[in-house]
């Protein structure tokens, strides 16, 4: 039964392993490594080919070959650790990903993007280009406010429109409710631009009273955050302006923990179109190209939905018919072994006995010379002396023994090729890359991709691409977000990765490092599931509250943006800008096990134990806001992102 891809993942699902293991083979989550089993395996391997050569009579001995082949399968089950299916090669791989990925953004090659994990370095670079600019100074935030940051960033934004820069300021009013006036005034009495993106009150009655479409609701926000200078560099991440947002370095108070990326390249012209987007949706942006895509994932996801319930119908009695044939045959095998070792046995029985004194024989011996004499007169076997026929005894040990070693050369190659999906390799640690990383960013340039999330175009290409490479992961996916409630097609990638034996890790804020709080409390209704299944969840425990928002996979792909892994950020306007390159990706994962050093990893027997109190309070804001969505977007549909097909 060849096993690769998808089939191996069926396989895993529908073959109970307990009834076909010995107790000795079953593992404890997260125990030893799998090497240290493999080498308890080739122990207890030479161990039984010894009590085989001892039990050459044994014709009821099971055959080794299931417990070998499904140790593999049990390991992936109940470890996930130190084994990971690897069907396609890296290159491969990565090459179908990228593939996927691109026709949801721009893409372009020959760009720098240098990440920053320091919010204060960031603030100081962010003002060093609007002091340096010489053309044009566009920022785009969520969140403007009026204190030092925010005067420091609109007075350099004024000094740069009195040079003749052209100066724009776009703020999100749903993150300045009480509006800007005071602060902005001096900078439209100087002639710059400043937009008031989506007043709250002008959008609330008309939703309401207008059968509550979720087109005009008041919850779509624009949660980007892109500064654009000269269109030479851009800058992109998750600061806002403020005291909150910049590092005690440059004035500011350092609360959150956030990352901030610049780009210099060509990149900076699709930042370009993203900010425009903001101001003017265009619903198809991405040409033919896009709806091309959309089409045919709408037609696939209905293909699969008739061939699932098809799926469902025959899949029982299809393992059933595949586990019956193997069966027969390793009986038939089994039974035509036995038959040719019984005629192997008389015949090679008969000329020795023979030999023997004939005091040493039984009554049976001697009847059953008396009916085999023609056999020994043929072979002459009076004229053999004792000494030759301890000599016999070990010819045919010696014929037992090659035997043996043919039949287990035999499993040996049916194993391999049964299991072909499956490599067996080291745990990676923190600090050590994945090995295939490095030489594919030598074959192939860098490339820097710009995504980015409109509902008012139906644009949902983050989710999309983060769906894309959480399921097709090869080895390690890191995620950082301030909390998690991803949607369920998103969460059904993360949970197949871990099934496949990536290592999937989540790094968010803690019941103290977390904005809002009650974010906390909703994420950790659903922290069980994501534990149960293997992924390792982590609580930021830093003097910071936890903001950043990045992505790194593989060692070679990562993303810096302002999209959290939650409900509303697939109703929201956002961004990212996603590398692939070795080397910034080696970076991200040292930001990340910086942040894991001030981390504590949530257990899961202490989160079953946790008091009923917090139980209640998880399920009610996590309950409460899946009613607010509903309420704020209550015709809103998306058969793409919700559906349930794989």
């Amino acid at each position: 039964m060849r096993i690769h891809g998808i089939r191996f993942r069926v396989t895993l699902k529908r073959v109970n392993t307990r009834s076909v293991l010995a107790s000795s083979l079953h593992e404890v989550r997260h125990g030893s490594s799998i090497n240290d089993n493999n080498n308890n395996n080739n122990n207890n391997n030479n161990n039984n080919n010894n009590n085989n050569n001892n039990n050459n009579t044994n014709n009821s001995k099971k055959s080794p070959l299931s417990n070998t082949y499904f140790k593999g399968v049990y390991a992936v089950l109940n470890r996930g650790q130190g084994m990971y299916q690897s069907s396609l090669p890296f290159h491969i791989r990565w090459d179908r990903i990228q593939r996927h990925l691109e026709v949801l953004g721009r893409v372009s090659t020959g760009n720098t993007v240098i990440p920053y994990r320091d919010s204060g370095e960031a603030f100081r670079m962010m003002w060093k280009a609007v002091d340096d600019s010489k053309k044009s100074v566009l920022w785009q935030t969520y969140i403007c406010k009026d204190d030092h940051v925010g005067q420091v960033t609109v007075s350099k934004m004024e000094a740069a429109h009195k040079r003749g820069c052209y100066t724009e300021l776009l703020f999100d009013c749903g993150g300045n409710i009480t509006g800007r006036r005071r602060l902005v005034g001096n900078l439209k009495q100087s002639g710059a631009t400043v937009i008031e993106h989506r007043p709250i009150l002008d959008h609330f009655l008309p939703y309401f009273l207008g059968g509550m479409k979720w087109e005009r609701s008041p919850g779509i926000r624009n949660h980007r955050k892109i500064l654009l200078v000269d269109d030479r560099i851009g800058f992109c991440g998750g600061l806002n302006i403020g005291n909150e947002y910049c590092g005690k370095s440059e004035g500011g108070t350092g609360r959150f923990r956030d990352t901030q990326c610049s780009v210099v390249g060509p990149a900076v012209a699709h930042l370009r179109e993203v900010y425009d987007d903001t101001k003017a949706p265009k619903p198809w942006k991405w040409s033919f190209a896009r709806w091309r895509q959309i089409a045919a994932t709408a037609m696939d996801r209905r293909y699969k939905e008739g061939k699932n319930v098809r799926d469902e119908c025959l899949g029982a009695m299809r393992h059933g018919g595949r586990v019956y044939v193997r069966r027969q045959m390793e009986r038939a095998e089994k039974r035509g072994m036995r038959i040719m070792e019984r005629m192997r046995w008389r015949r090679q029985r008969e000329p020795v006995e023979t030999a023997l004194p004939k005091e040493e024989k039984g009554e049976k011996d001697l009847k059953e010379e008396k009916e085999g004499e023609k056999v020994v007169e043929k072979s002459n076997t009076l004229s053999i002396s004792p000494l030759g026929a301890s000599c016999m005894k070990k010819d045919q040990k010696t014929d037992d023994d090659q035997t043996n070693n043919l039949s287990q050369a035999k499993e040996k190659l049916i194993r391999e090729l049964d299991t072909k999906g499956l490599q067996f390799t080291f745990t990676l640690n923190d600090e050590d890359a994945v090995p295939e990383a490095e030489e594919y960013s030598k074959a192939r340039p860098s490339v820097t991709q710009v995504l980015s999330c409109n509902p008012h175009t139906r644009d949902w290409s983050i989710p999309y691409a983060f769906w894309q490479v959480s399921q097709k992961a090869h080895r390690r996916l890191w995620v950082t977000t301030p909390y998690y409630m991803p949607h369920r097609k998103l969460m059904r990638a993360l949970l197949r990765a871990v099934r496949r034996g990536v290592d999937v890790r989540i790094l968010a804020g803690s019941n103290t490092t977390t904005d809002p709080w009650f974010m906390w409390y909703a994420s950790n209704y659903i922290t069980g599931r994501f534990l149960a299944a293997g992924v390792r969840v982590y609580e930021y425990k830093g003097d910071q509250v936890m903001h950043a928002k990045t992505v790194v996979v593989d060692s070679i792909w990562s993303s810096v943006g302002s999209y959290n892994w939650d409900m509303m950020s697939n109703k929201n306007m956002e961004v990212c800008v996603c590398h692939l390159d070795y080397k910034l990706a080696r970076e991200m994962e040292a930001h990340f096990l910086d942040d894991l050093k001030v981390s504590v990893e949530v257990n899961y027997e202490d989160y079953r134990r946790r008091s009923w109190w917090l139980r209640f309070a998880s399920w009610f804001f996590y309950v409460g806001l899946q009613i607010a969505e509903k309420l704020t977007f209550r015709t809103f549909v998306d058969a793409d992102l919700s559906s349930k097909i794989q």
